[in-house]
């Protein structure tokens, strides 16, 4: 597969199997095969940019599973964590799942062909749980992990890192009936946000859970920007072939007509990610 359609593909393959189909508030989803529901065209502390959310029993596997991991991470990224078995296993059978899924074979094809290598099953496996899940330390932290980065948050002080992964966002801003745990800042930046809500670029506070405390604690991020409907196998598989060095994948996508430069960092040692992310580039046309 060329370098052209290799971001496409995947996203294609995604909204076939686990992805949800972002839409306008002005348009109608498919129940069917679920939808997301976009709302940039206000902004109020209280306004929630993800207006509905449908799921349909077919994809909701891939949802509950990765699910399971949030609570294996300690929110303040200065701490030590305490790993287990069982989490492991949580790792794994989600890991498996995941590989299982035509977006991730789609992202194995394209890195074995241009590295003219071939990964065993196990293999494989590894490759994929060292660049999300291994942890390792740095400046800025300890037991840091691409997954937890990514996918969950951490905490720096009174600072947001990470957070790129918009069911995360959608389950904190439903968190309670009672209190909205994610107030928007205002105005939005429509030359950050794509026309058809695949990505959003917003910034906000957060009521964090912090699952070693038992209870939230607020923190803030200035900006920051996710990919809107993909499934976490599905932002895997696009961060993984940003990843791999050998297979010469480009640093920008053109997805649904849209162009986005993907963002990448790596571990110190270069054998994990350290983060990845989407930022939208406007058309010089518009």
């Amino acid at each position: 597969m060329s370098d052209n359609n290799i971001y496409q593909a995947i996203w294609d393959a995604d909204m076939e199997q686990n992805g949800i189909k972002p839409v306008s508030s002005k348009e109608e989803g498919n129940e069917t095969d679920g939808y997301v529901v976009v709302d940039l065209e206000t902004c109020q502390p209280q306004h929630n940019v993800f207006k509905e959310v449908s799921i349909p029993d077919k994809k909701k596997n891939s949802y509950e599973l990765v699910t399971k991991l949030f609570n294996n991470y300690s929110l303040n990224q200065k701490k030590k964590e305490n790993n287990t078995l069982d989490e492991e296993k949580e790792v794994e059978e989600f890991l498996k799942m995941a590989i299982e899924t035509k977006p991730m074979e789609l992202a194995k094809q394209y890195i074995e062909e241009n590295s003219n290598k071939t990964y065993s099953d196990l293999q494989w496996y590894t490759y994929l749980h060292d660049i999300w899940f291994r942890q390792f330390n740095s400046q800025s932290g300890m037991d840091l992990c691409a997954f937890e980065h990514v996918f969950v948050g951490e905490q720096k002080g009174t600072k947001l890192g990470g957070h790129h992964f918009w069911y995360k966002y959608w389950l904190e801003d439903n968190a309670s009936v009672e209190n909205d745990h994610i107030l928007m800042s205002c105005p939005i930046d429509k030359n950050k946000n794509p026309s058809n809500h695949d990505a959003i670029t917003v910034g906000y506070s957060v009521d964090a859970f912090d699952y070693e405390k038992q209870q939230f604690t607020k923190l803030f991020k200035k900006i920051g920007g996710f990919f809107v409907g993909l499934s976490a196998e599905g932002i895997i598989a696009l961060g993984t072939v940003r990843f791999t060095p050998q297979s010469f994948a480009p640093k920008d996508a053109v997805i649904n007509n849209v162009h986005y430069q993907l963002k990448l960092f790596r571990s110190p040692d270069n054998k994990s990610m350290r983060t990845f992310y989407p930022v939208y580039i406007p058309s010089q046309n518009t």
